[in-house]
């Protein structure tokens, strides 16, 4: 198989994998009795973290994501209680965001499942030595550059 075949191989497996992830990542899933949130919105809640308020650009940034996602994700969390918005004390033009006692609540219950997750996902990786993962993670980061330049 010569060269570009096997680039074309490549891309096609990885169109076919983010299809499949994103679809996962899309649909809601009921993380807290009563409450149907989309997985963005629980990686919002973690990321704001327990005992933090970080301002919504700073979201932003942790997210890479623009301030107006941030806005609007933090907008549907404090209607269903997770996260309260405030001016920030020192200038007022800024807006920060903190978790209520429910948004700490599935914070550290996500986070404990994000651990034992990754211990799964370690093992289904097993086959693959730690520089062959480390290639991967080279892989997907020039992918994400390749397309953000052609954006």
């Amino acid at each position: 198989m010569d060269r570009i075949e096997l680039v074309r191989k490549l891309l096609l497996a990885s169109s076919a994998a983010l299809i499949t992830q994103t679809g996962y990542l899309e649909r809601p899933r009921n993380y807290t009795a009563g409450d149907s949130l989309y997985m963005r919105e629980v990686h919002f809640i973690v990321a704001v973290g327990p005992g933090s308020s970080p301002t919504m650009s700073e979201m932003a940034r942790r997210l890479d994501v623009t301030q107006g996602a941030v806005s609007q994700t933090a907008a549907r969390l404090e209607k269903k209680g997770y996260v309260t918005r405030a001016k920030a004390e020192g200038d007022k033009r800024l807006t920060t965001v903190s978790l209520t006692p429910k948004g700490e609540a599935l914070c550290q219950e996500h986070i404990a499942y994000d651990q034992e997750r990754y211990r799964m996902v370690s093992e289904f990786y097993q086959e693959f030595t730690d520089q062959e993962l480390e290639r991967f993670i080279a892989y997907e980061e020039k992918k994400r550059a390749m397309f953000t330049i052609h954006q």
